[in-house]
Formats: C-alpha cells, structure tokens, sequence
C-alpha cells in the first residue's frame, strides 16, 4: 500500500493517445483482515476499462500484491487512484483472458478517463448530456490535476455499465473473495430492496428509522424479556376496504446481550410460548418459527443491505467497537420447508410483514418514551391498556400515509402443556 502513495508526478508520462478509459472505484463485496486492527473490512477495486476495446486494464505488479485492490476500510485516496492510473500507463497489464496476446502490450496514455464510484456507478444512465456538469462523484476534481500531469487531457464522470456490474464485478471478481464454506447464514440472504417486492428506499429509510429509535428508547428496560405486546391496526387495501391485522411484538436480550432483537409472532399462544420458555417454563416448548429483527454487525448483514443503507442514508444503531461503529437492522423470517415440513428456511419478510415491523416498533417505542407502557416486575402478567398511536408508513410504495395503531399488554394466563399442544 505504501507504494501506492508516490506521487504520480514522479514517473514519466506516455504519449497521449485518442483512447478513453473508464476508472471506476468499487466497494467490493467482500471482508478482508485490516492489516492494523485484524477486523474484517470490505475492500477496494479499482476498475480500469479502456472504452475503445474492451480492455480491463490492470499494471504489472509483484507475487503476492493485490494489484488494482486496495485494503479498507476507507476508500483509495484521489492522490491513489492517479498514482494507480499511472503505474498503468507505465506498465500495463490486460486482464481479460479473451486478449492473452496482448497482456503486457505497451498502450499509450489515454487522452481522457471517465471516473465512477460505488454511490454514483448508477447515476444518470442515459442522461449522457448531464454527465460533464456532474459533480457528485469526489473523484472527478479530486483526480482532474494529477491526470492532467500525467498527460490526460479530459477528466469527467461517467456511470458504469450494467453488464460490467452484473457480468464482471459480481459475477466474476467478487465470488473469487468468498469463503469456500460460506453458503448458508444471515449474510447470505438476498438484499431487502432486491428480494421484496414494493421494497423503496423511502420505506428502507422509514423502517430503519424505526428500528434505530426503538433501540433508543431502551426497551428492555421497560418489557421483560419476551414479554407479548399486543399490536393491532387497519391496513388500507382500496378505497371501500380495509383488513384488520394483529401480532404480538416482543423485546428479547438488550444491546448488552449479543442477540438483541424484537421478534413478531402472528399469535398471543405462539409469543407466549416463547415468553413461558425465555422465563424457564420446562411444560412449554417454543416454536422455532417466527419474525425476527436482529441487530447485527456488518459482516452478518447481507452486503445489499450495507451498500443500500450507505447509498441511501438510512440510519444505523450505533454501537461502540463494530465496524463503522453500528449495528445495523436484519429482517428475516424462520419457518419450516413446506415440503420436508421439518427442514428450517431462513427468509425475507414481505412487505405487509415489514410493515408490521414498522409500526410496531414506532407505537412501542412511542409510549415507552411517554412512560406509558411498561410491563416488568410482579405484575408481569397483568393486562394493561389498551392505548392508540398514530404512526407514519411508507410501505404504500413508498407514499406516506398514517396509520392508527392499537396496543395492548394481553393478560398472560398460566400456559399448561395440554393448552400449547
């Protein structure tokens, strides 16, 4: 990595030629060790495309160097990227193995390099009049002086094609990072807004929301551990129709206990269940089924999730000693496969279940701050409320719409075998 931080200045520069390159910094999708800390970070590639033919551009470099990688966790620096771009001028390298005759042909400098990062690889596709005038990627005037010193005439954005995202990066580069053994676990689940279906980023950043405020709250001091939280409320389906829909939430472990999480049963004897067991009840035995929001570290999460809270702005548990200093929020489901019928299938909530998510988590976390919910101690038990809340939802396809919610403590009666099974 030191050797990256020579100035560009110092090497010597080849004639410009009439080629194109696209230089796109990528966030990869995968963890490796920090070399100071041993944590795991995601890092960096660093994309070089010559537009004029295809070429994925790379420079020679020793066994062992990760060449057009660098390590994170913060992105490779403006002054890097020069510095990248001109050991690649001095000493090309062509990856692409369709073009084996050319892997160390010498190529001239380009006379104008198209730069992308992985916030902005998208942005203004098919918009190719706006792209000069665009400055949301650092990348451009950070690098427009150290290229031009490298003989590069031209320096602007451009976003990065599809099938090089889809095709290379994900289909090709990345897969090579992944552990040979990693195929099941929380991290491996598909991301929220490519797997549920109405999922926007509006509602990711409501529900988010909703989940970085509950945790503010502190629940846990208010609810005992699994104790059920009746939820009840309206859902607008047309004009002249609406459905009544009911869960039971509860709060389970604290920010202390490393499976902090609020979980959604659809019964009061299912949530119950698992309270009688959390509170040593040997009678009753809990279903492995159920809804869950788990507060995990970054390499839990899947990384669609990651990249999409980072791209949108979505808010995030802080979290002292994790990385990026969070927690973020994991929504999945457990259920058994339908057709074994004992086999467990870890899965993505549907949005109506993530509304659930939602507005619970908003309406609890309203009234425990209020003071009003509480459910802890000798009266554990004792039926409480019910109380309204007003909560905002954004799961209509990412319209706002408020929505009235009821919330009540159930009475939970003594639960005897014979009544669970």
């Amino acid at each position: 990595r030191a050797s990256l931080r020579r100035s560009a200045t110092r090497r010597m520069t080849a004639p410009a030629g009439d080629e194109t390159w696209h230089v796109y910094v990528h966030k990869l999708r995968a963890w490796f060790p920090d070399e100071r800390t041993e944590l795991p970070t995601r890092p960096y590639l660093v994309l070089i495309t010559s537009t004029t033919d295809g070429a994925f551009l790379s420079c020679a470099h020793e066994a062992g160097e990760r060449g057009n990688v660098f390590a994170g966790p913060e992105p490779p620096t403006c002054e890097e990227v020069v510095d990248f771009v001109s050991k690649v001028i001095a000493a090309p390298h062509v990856l692409n193995s369709s073009k084996a005759h050319e892997r160390n042909k010498a190529r001239a400098a380009p006379k104008e390099v198209r730069v992308a990062c992985t916030s902005t690889a998208r942005a203004l596709v098919g918009e190719n009049d706006k792209w000069d005038s665009f400055d949301g990627c650092a990348y451009v005037e950070g690098c427009r002086e150290g290229f031009a010193k490298l003989g590069i005439e031209r320096c602007a954005f451009a976003p990065v094609p599809k099938e090089i995202i889809e095709a290379v990066i994900r289909g090709q580069i990345e897969p090579k990072y992944a552990p040979e053994d990693a195929n099941w676990g929380t991290q491996h689940l598909p991301g929220l807004m490519e797997s549920v279906d109405g999922f926007t980023p509006e509602f990711g950043a409501s529900l988010f929301g909703a989940a970085a405020d509950f945790v503010k709250c502190a629940p846990w001091e208010a609810l005992a551990g699994r104790r059920p939280v009746k939820v009840q409320y309206r859902l607008k389906l047309r004009d002249d129709l609406t459905m009544k829909l009911t869960a039971f939430v509860a709060v389970d472990g604290d920010l202390e206990n490393e499976n902090f999480g609020f979980t959604v049963h659809k019964t009061l004897t299912a949530s119950q269940a698992a309270y009688e067991v959390e509170n040593g009840n040997e009678d009753v035995e809990a279903s492995v089924e159920g809804q869950t929001c788990m507060y995990a570290s970054a390499p839990e999460t899947p990384f669609e999730d990651l990249d999409a809270s980072e791209l949108y702005g979505w808010s995030l548990t802080p979290a002292e000693g994790e990385i990026d200093g969070a927690l973020w929020p994991l929504f999945f489901k457990i259920g058994l496969d339908e057709e074994t019928g004992d086999n467990l299938e870890i899965s993505r909530p549907a949005i109506i279940e993530l509304q659930c998510f939602e507005l619970a988590m908003k309406s609890v976390a309203e009234l425990i701050t209020k003071g009003e919910l509480k459910s802890k101690g000798d009266d554990v038990r004792d039926a409480k409320g019910p109380w309204t809340v007003s909560a905002k939802s954004f799961a209509a396809k990412g319209n706002e719409e408020t929505i009235e919610i009821e919330i009540e403590l159930p009475e939970l009666a003594p639960m005897k075998p014979v009544e669970y099974l």
